[in-house]
């Protein structure tokens, strides 16, 4: 599964079902994929389980190209959302909800494997990515992937989250530098910062997923 919230072993303030009930992160989920789902030609599906991964959002894509977006309502899966949910943004809780629903849309685009295929990343930051993988995949591939995800995140709070969207964007870059640095796989705060010193617009007739690789691939 992969997800914008790692489990790391690094404190942070957790949130429960009192405090963000799964009904409510469901609601906020479906919304999303019908906003995203309007180009793929498979559409995604949506589960509410209790899974034994460690973060409470996922996606799980199979080689049909059927993907299946999982809100895992495990306790401490649950409590990750800690990571980026407290006291002082209360009032952006919603849209850094979407905002990561959007994240896991984003490993369902068919763009998403375009871009793994296709980006090649600097030798530095290769050779920094070597080893560090706890998934069983590539470690290039996996920043690659968590980077596409990113990106259509970014784009969506742009497009969708109005004057939150640049609060809920500085919440997940900050997330990716504070608890990536256990993996590096994850931490794609720099080229996130690189990318919104561009200027971020879909051109005519451009879907998200497009737009997201155009993007990337001219950093």
């Amino acid at each position: 599964m992969l997800s914008i919230l790692l489990s790391l072993t690094l404190g942070f303030s957790a949130i429960d079902q009192e405090k963000l009930p799964a009904a409510h992160v469901e609601t906020i989920a479906r919304d999303v994929i019908e906003q995203l789902q309007i180009d793929m030609r498979v559409k995604p599906s949506l589960i509410v389980t209790e899974r034994p991964e460690p973060t409470p959002l996922g996606a799980m894509l199979y080689a049909n190209g059927k993907c299946v977006i999982i809100i895992n309502t495990q306790k401490n899966a649950w409590a990750q959302w800690g990571r980026f949910l407290d006291g002082q943004n209360t009032s952006n809780w919603d849209g850094i909800v979407a905002a990561s629903v959007a994240h896991e849309m984003g490993h369902c685009l068919r763009e998403s494997r375009e871009f793994v295929a296709s980006f090649s990343l600097e030798n530095k930051q290769f050779r920094g990515l070597q080893q560090v993988s706890n998934t069983g995949l590539p470690a290039d591939m996996v920043f690659k992937q968590e980077l596409f995800a990113d990106a259509v995140a970014v784009l969506y709070a742009q497009e969708t989250l109005a004057e939150q969207a640049s609060e809920v964007i500085e919440t997940m870059i900050q997330a990716r530098s504070k608890y990536g640095a256990n993996d590096p796989t994850h931490n794609t705060a720099e080229v996130l910062k690189k990318l919104l010193s561009k200027p971020m617009l879909r051109d005519d007739h451009e879907t998200l997923g497009q737009a997201a690789k155009r993007m990337l691939e001219t950093l």
